[in-house]
């Protein structure tokens, strides 16, 4: 259950309705490439980003400084006169659980424990040919949260990621490991092996002939593809009608399950999201049928419904918005994927970004990939996979029985069927 938290000072008796946003966070950066390790960033980020509620209208402004609260309030209380009149309120109090997701020994002052990290890294990758390049990203953060309807929160959090490539001649492989706690030495010898093993079996790869494959998207990939599917599961959209996506429809395969949930183990892990909305599994897809879209409480007002619980903030100095905590699929009933025959598995593809998400239309130029076929894996490379998202979800050949945590995606791998090799 949430504990008692510390008012934040700064306020004063006849303020607006308000809620203060509070986040500290301690980040460092560092990479080992060319032979040279180098501290690419390390940095405090602190403040306060305020929202006021004044005659049904929300106004935002921010200070660094406990003491600039109150000025902040005046000015977001100013600001909100240019916003339209909606009928917003803030959460009141709630319980909340405490999360196991701050550990301690994660502290970004700790430069030369991280450079031990990245030898360890490097050593395991350069245990094959080839220069390896390794990046440690450490961040430990507090949250905190209040408003005058009674909700008060706080929670730490600290994230840690290391990422190993390697290259064996023509061969490329990489690997990497995110999470809110460190990791073990195992895990970061097996972050540079696996890295250099790939780039080993990359070696001599070669396109694909063009065509229709099966293809089985590693949760890298995967991750990609809804970064592409999630936009139209916004509020947001639905309100403004930008998604094909309608409630209650069945559009995607009856295989296909997927959950926003803030205390599922992946890195995204919150117990309230960043207004104060208690964390719980909220089911988007279920069975390929459209349950529900993503709000905050913002776009759940303008759209005149009581869904929200879906938003975040990139810091204190921007304004909320709908974003997701955890993705969660569920898994499938294959055990093992050898199973489908003749198939592409993809580890790494680039070019989602430049997907059209509302018409869900998609090219993504495949870097590290395998055609498996006759019980052997032959490296392939350098060749696009054109499709479409929407497609892709509803034409689900399989999924697999086994999920894997890949930073905030709880997931297990997923073959689709048909997608089109463009060499």
């Amino acid at each position: 259950m949430g504990k008692t938290v510390r008012r934040i000072s700064g306020q004063k008796p006849g303020d607006p309705a308000h809620e203060i946003y509070g986040i500290s966070s301690d980040i460092l950066s560092m990479t080992y490439t060319g032979g040279a390790l180098k501290v690419k960033e390390a940095s405090t980020v602190s403040g306060f980003g305020i929202r006021v509620l004044e005659k049904g209208r929300l106004g935002f402004s921010y200070c660094q400084k406990e003491d600039d609260i109150s000025e902040a309030i005046t000015r977001a209380k100013t600001l909100s006169k240019a916003s339209p009149k909606i009928d917003f309120s803030f959460p009141a109090r709630s319980s909340y659980k405490k999360l196991d997701i701050s550990d301690r020994s994660i502290d970004p002052d700790d430069i030369e424990g991280y450079k031990g990290m990245i030898d360890q890294i490097r050593d395991a990758a350069a245990s094959f040919k080839g220069e390896p390049r390794v990046i440690v990203n450490v961040s430990r953060s507090r949250i905190s949260l209040e408003n005058s309807a009674g909700f008060t929160g706080a929670y730490g959090r600290t994230n840690i990621t290391a990422y190993s490539e390697a290259m064996d001649g023509d061969g490329y492989g990489y690997d990497y490991i995110s999470a809110t706690k460190p990791p073990k030495i195992s895990e970061l010898v097996s972050i540079g092996h696996t890295a250099a093993q790939m780039a080993k079996d990359m070696k001599g790869a070669k396109k694909p002939e063009p065509g229709a494959y099966l293809v089985v998207m590693e949760l890298d990939t995967l991750s990609s593809l809804l970064d592409t599917l999630m936009p139209s599961l916004s509020g947001d959209w639905k309100r403004r009608k930008m998604t094909k996506l309608v409630q209650g429809e069945k559009t995607f395969s009856d295989k296909f399950t997927l959950s926003e949930d803030g205390l599922a183990p992946g890195t995204d892990a919150r117990p309230f999201d960043d207004e104060g909305i208690v964390s719980e599994r909220r089911g988007l897809i279920g069975k390929g049928c459209v349950r529900s879209f993503l709000y905050d409480r913002e776009t759940a007002a303008l759209s005149k419904t009581d869904g929200c619980g879906s938003c975040s903030r990139d810091s204190f100095d921007s304004v909320p918005y709908i974003s997701p905590s955890n993705l969660v699929i569920d898994p499938g009933d294959v055990r093992d994927f050898a199973e489908l025959g003749r198939h592409i598995e993809v580890h790494s593809a680039h070019g989602a970004h430049t997907a059209n998400p509302t018409s869900g239309d998609i090219g993504l130029e495949v870097t590290v990939a395998f055609l498996v076929e006759h019980g052997e894996k032959k490296p392939v490379r350098n060749f696009m996979l054109s499709g479409n998202v929407f497609d892709l979800f509803r034409d689900i050949e399989a999924i697999e029985s086994k999920q894997q945590v890949h930073g905030d995606l709880i997931s297990p791998r997923i073959a689709f069927k048909a997608i089109k090799v463009v060499s």
